[in-house]
């Protein structure tokens, strides 16, 4: 429900949308349009969208209008059913374009049914089209066609390489993300690229073209996986430490948890919480870089005293002492948490088929709009059932260019735009740092007094401590400027208060209500800045009985399901060594951000905007909550199999940790894979000679192709059966993502001059766009480097006045 009196419409009410392709990138990236308020005209060929074939049923029955799946992802769009092969279905999808003002062409097989040269007769008339492509390389540097395989983009993009079954074990296998990771991330940055184009469009009338790698989108989220070996020259494996410890599993007494002691002073109450113990005075235990160096025998201990308690006692124990710690949720907590149904977490859709009707919980958007109307109820549509689309499209008006093109250089999309940065460790400084990527003028105010956890952590330029040299903090605060203040003298307040009058956007991800504990409640500043937009990101929003918990990306995996669903085929859960709802969280941030931004900027009114990374983390991966809810069982562990895909799996190969990702889409790619491996026999092979078939017999088709591949390269056994025309990959190391040549292609990695470390790679966005530069364009700042030139030019105050601050030792 909306907090104003006035509500406003959806920030992109009336926006026309055309998904154009069937993969779950393409679905999801349609999906949060629609949750801005979009119409979205989904195309599907006769045969329906492949999730309508995944699951789970209303009813428990098969049926593609019975998916709670494709509700899920498709709840709020209209159908449209088109031979996308046909002369006729072509030129209604070309019709359809013409009427959009965004497209999103997606396909598992990289054939557009939206072909290029249709694409340029449609730009052609209607210059203002914003067309977002997601693939699993992109097309930059490729010759297409354009496939999408999260198995694969995972594989080339370094997760299979770092994340595995269990932390700590060489023998783990690689592990995927139940809910295609790479395609939520994809779909993500699609989304907020097209968010950047439709500003740049409404300042200059033209669109442009967004190419998405989900490669580029894995790579770019992997905490300090990359930045170690660009820093360091050290490249992460599954089985390296921790950056911090004590973290993982725990068994109480009665069931297991989750604990991450991250800071010095964490580790300190955690000790003092159990009892005391002599070893927690141990000299070898006393810093975080200590614990982690220990860590095999630090564990043991920590072990022993946990399980003295109840998981109720321990995790009460740690809310009290501000130790963060959590319970590993199974589905059906989810569904019976008071907190998440306080708060209105999940909407119900509506799916039926004519024999079956349900109300089927999904997750709700994972941001709230609190001066906007409410999204209406959805329902799932039936297949095809909008049967005259272009009727309720009228044709786009020409409209003339609003800048014309000099040839001098494009502004960036937020070019002009002020964000004050109030935000730390790597969620929500993840999410400013796609404001600046979109060109904002991000000013990051921090404190030299408590220094960014990220700042103290490294990986280390070189192994060279110091706070502006950490690879970590430097990744996640790209394109940013830094101004310290001690924000705990009046005066300090003072010129927070002058930097927010004059921003566009303030945002923070400290407790639920720090910022007006500060006091800067939304009435103060709004009082202050009519148009502001406002971004609050907690862990667990800012209303609910769980509202002041501590939030951590391993908490949140344990807490939203997300552990409990993944694991070896049946298995789970699994403590994941990478964490990842930290960059969930973040970029659907960002998005909300850009979507009430431009909403205030054309009207002058400012919005608060509120986001939660448990909800974040359900909204992206809803398979959990799905089965639970309609099927009245967890979801099931698949380890790297895939419902629609057979096989579909990492195998070993000869050398140390060495593997290949394989992703058969169909019964040709099957026999093409039997011929490549040679045992052409295993096609006509009753038992995997269809999907059903290769999946019911899976272990026992695992030992032919793991008989195959172990003594292979994985470069040459990826390279044979890529010639066959099967999907795979090798599973790359980190050293080898920072040398892909693909990625080198897109210039995904950025080179930019650092003042203390010189020039050291970085991960860019995951997108690459034909009109308006949308990257960082400096480094991340150092400590407070541009406190004065900031001041100076948002305040107007003199060198005195600084110098002045500065003496009273307000800037620091």
């Amino acid at each position: 429900m909306s907090d104003a009196p006035n509500p406003a419409p959806q920030p992109l009410r009336g926006l026309r949308v055309l998904e154009c392709g069937d993969t779950l990138a393409g679905a999801y990236a349609g999906r949060l349009l629609v949750d801005l308020g979009a119409d979205v005209i989904v195309i599907e060929e006769p045969a329906g969208h492949p999730l309508r074939a995944a699951g789970p049923y209303v009813g428990a029955s098969p049926g593609r209008d019975r998916s709670a799946g494709f509700a899920c992802f498709a709840a709020g769009k209209r159908s449209v059913v088109v031979d996308v092969g046909s002369p006729d279905g072509a030129s209604l999808v070309e019709s359809l374009a013409a009427r959009a003002d965004v497209v999103v062409r997606s396909t598992h097989d990289g054939v557009d049914w939206l072909g290029d040269e249709a694409l340029a007769r449609v730009r052609g008339h209607h210059p203002g089209l914003v067309v977002a492509d997601l693939s699993t390389f992109g097309r930059a540097g490729s010759d297409g066609p354009y496939p999408t395989s999260d198995l694969l983009a995972l594989a080339a993009g370094g997760l299979l390489s770092v994340n595995a079954t269990a932390p700590g074990d060489p023998d783990a296998t690689p592990l995927r993300y139940r809910g295609e990771l790479s395609s939520i991330h994809a779909a993500c940055g699609g989304v907020l690229a097209v968010l950047g184009a439709l500003v740049e469009r409404d300042r200059s009338g033209v669109g442009q073209r967004i190419d998405v790698s989900a490669q580029a989108a894995v790579a770019g989220i992997l905490a300090t996986a990359l930045p170690t070996f660009t820093y360091t020259g050290v490249t992460a494996v599954h089985d390296g430490r921790r950056g911090v410890a004590p973290w993982g599993f725990y068994a109480c007494r009665d069931a297991d948890v989750l604990l991450q002691v991250t800071e010095d002073g964490q580790w300190q109450r955690l000790v003092k919480m159990l009892g005391d113990p002599d070893w927690g005075h141990m000299e070898i235990f006393a810093t975080t870089a200590q614990r982690t160096e220990v860590m095999d025998v630090l564990d043991p201990f920590v072990a022993e005293a946990i399980a003295a308690f109840t998981a109720d006692e321990f995790l009460a124990a740690c809310h009290a002492n501000g130790v963060a710690a959590a319970r590993i949720h199974t589905a059906a907590d989810l569904l019976a948490w008071d907190h998440l149904a306080e708060r209105g977490s999940f909407r119900t859709v509506e799916v039926a088929d004519g024999r079956y009707r349900a109300d089927v919980r999904v997750p709700a958007p994972p941001w709230r709009f609190h001066g906007t109307e409410p999204l209406p109820p959805f329902a799932a549509p039936r297949l095809g059932a909008t049967t005259d689309a272009l009727a309720t499209w009228a044709p786009v008006a020409a409209a003339p260019r609003r800048e014309q093109h000099d040839g001098s250089p494009v502004p960036a999309p937020l070019a002009g735009v002020r964000v004050v940065d109030l935000t730390w460790v790597w969620a929500g400084p993840y999410a400013a740092t796609q404001l600046a990527h979109l060109g904002a003028e991000v000013v990051k105010v921090e404190s030299s007094v408590r220094l960014d956890v990220t700042r103290v952590l490294g990986p280390w330029a070189d192994d060279e401590p110091g706070p502006d040299r950490s690879g970590y903090f430097n990744q996640y605060n790209l394109g940013k400027q830094s101004v310290v203040l001690d924000l705990k003298d009046r005066r300090g307040l003072d010129v927070l208060r002058g930097l927010l009058a004059g921003a566009d956007v303030v945002i923070d991800n400290m407790r639920a209500g720090a910022l007006a504990r500060l006091g800067f409640d939304y009435d103060t500043l709004q009082a202050l800045n009519p148009r502001i937009v406002a971004v609050s990101m907690t862990g667990f929003g800012e209303s609910g009985p769980e509202r002041d918990r501590m939030a951590y990306g391993s908490l949140i995996d344990a807490l939203s399901g997300v552990a409990s669903a993944n694991g070896v085929p049946g298995g789970g859960p699994t403590d994941f060594p990478m964490s990842l709802p930290d960059p969930c969280a973040g970029i659907h941030t960002a998005i909300a951000t850009v979507a009430a931004l431009r909403r205030a900027r054309a009207t002058g009114r400012g919005e608060r905007v509120e986001c939660s990374m448990l909800e974040a983390s359900i909204a992206a991966f809803p398979w959990p909550v799905l089965f639970q809810g309609v099927e009245g069982h967890p979801a099931p562990v698949e380890g790297n199999r895939d419902e629609r895909r057979a096989p579909h799996d990492v195998y070993r190969c000869r050398g140390g940790y060495e593997w290949v990702a394989i992703a058969v889409d169909d019964d040709a790619q099957f026999a093409a894979l039997a011929g490549a491996i040679g045992l052409p026999g295993l096609a006509t092979d009753r038992r995997f000679a269809d999907l059903s078939g290769r999946r019911l017999h899976a272990d026992a088709l695992d030992e032919h192709l793991g008989a195959w591949t172990s003594d292979r390269d994985p470069g040459e056994a990826a390279a044979v059966l890529r010639a066959a025309g099967v999907p795979a990959e090798r599973v790359a190391a980190i050293d080898a993502v920072a040398a892909c040549e693909r990625l080198a292609a897109r210039d995904f990695l950025l080179a930019l001059p650092h003042p203390a470390v010189g020039t050291k790679p970085l991960a860019g966005p995951p997108w690459r766009t034909d009109r308006s530069p949308m990257a960082a364009a400096t480094s991340a700042p150092c400590l407070g480097a541009h406190t004065r030139p900031v001041l100076q030019r948002w305040l107007g105050l003199s060198d005195a006045e600084v110098d002045a601050l500065d003496t009273a030792g307000v800037l620091r």
